[in-house]
């Protein structure tokens, strides 16, 4: 009789650990939209000049230092394009809205 009753028990917490799996499913798939829409501006650096694709007209680039002071600022006037930054070589941190980058300049 018992072994029926753990048969019965482990069929039932089988069918609701899968339809729990169900449930969360959609939930991971839309923050994984979420995180591609978060991550759709595109930053990469070479040398001194930093390469922007996909960002939001009127967005500002922002330049930061590792000790948080902003070294420069540029309005962004195109949704993609690449900027000359007269800056020493270092490592710096870059924004533009809520997407955040660090780089290092060479």
């Amino acid at each position: 009789m018992r072994s029926i009753f753990y048969c019965f028990f482990i069929a039932f917490i089988s069918l609701l650990g899968s339809a729990t799996a169900q449930q969360q499913y959609p939930k991971q798939k839309d923050a994984a939209i979420m995180q591609l829409k978060q991550d759709s501006i595109q930053i990469t650096v070479t040398d001194n000049r930093i390469s922007v694709v996909n960002a939001p007209v009127g967005s500002k680039l922002e330049i930061f230092s590792v000790v948080g002071l902003k070294v420069r600022e540029i309005e962004m006037k195109q949704p993609s394009g690449e900027y000359l930054v007269n800056i020493s070589k270092g490592y710096y941190i870059i924004r533009i809205e809520e997407t955040v980058r660090k780089v290092a300049i060479r």
